[in-house]
Parts: structure tokens; sequence; C-alpha cells
């Protein structure tokens, strides 16, 4: 099973177009994968969309990861990523070429469908 490490941007794209993160996914995917993101992203998103966060959660079946506090960061994403078998979620450009570089498969966002890359 692939892991898919969501990044805020996406959860907060997906919230805004009320888009189904799982068909968004089964449709480009089409293999069982599992959701995971860090603390921080979680945070993130509660502070920008405050209401049905933890439900999203909960209905997505969204693991999350708590680093600690000072290492809840991007790079705390590219480095869980590193050696696994998993695809980093994520609209920001610079997280997306780092992971890229470091040979982390990535997903973005291309209108209602998923784009793979690496």
């Amino acid at each position: 099973m692939n892991e898919v490490v969501i990044d805020t941007n996406i959860m907060v794209y997906c919230f805004d177009n009320k888009l189904d993160l799982k068909v968004l996914l089964d449709n480009s995917l089409q293999e069982n994968f599992s959701l995971v993101t860090i603390k921080k992203c979680m945070d993130e998103l509660i502070q920008i969309k405050r209401q049905d966060v933890h439900k999203f959660f909960l209905f997505y079946g969204i693991k999350i990861i708590d680093f600690n506090v000072y290492k809840n960061t991007d790079s705390s994403l590219l480095e869980y990523c590193k050696g696994k078998k998993c695809f980093l979620f994520t609209e920001d450009k610079d997280l997306r070429n780092n992971a890229i570089r470091l040979g982390i498969k990535t997903l973005s966002l291309n209108g209602r469908s998923v784009k793979i890359t690496g």
C-alpha cells in the first residue's frame, strides 16, 4: 500500500472546492493508499478553516505524524518521504521541486484531477 503525504494547501483546496480527496486519488492512482500528514499541516488547516477539520481527518482516515514542535516543517515532510514508497501531494512549487530532486514521487493538482511526477 502506498502512502500519500498531504500538504496543507491540498486539504484547503479540497475544502474550498468541495472535492472528494479519495475519489480524486482513486481516479489517479488506481491502487490502495493511505493518507498521512504532519501535525503542522493539521494545525495550519485548523487555523485556516476552523470547522469540520477533525471530521475531515476522520472521514479520510488521515494519519497524523507529530515529530515534535521543532521538527514539524517542510523538511520533515521530505525526510519522512525519503526512501519510502509514497507520494508527496503538494502545490508548493519549492517543496515539490525539492522532493523531485530527492527522488520522491509527487502529486499535484491538474484542475480536478491529479498529476504524478517523478
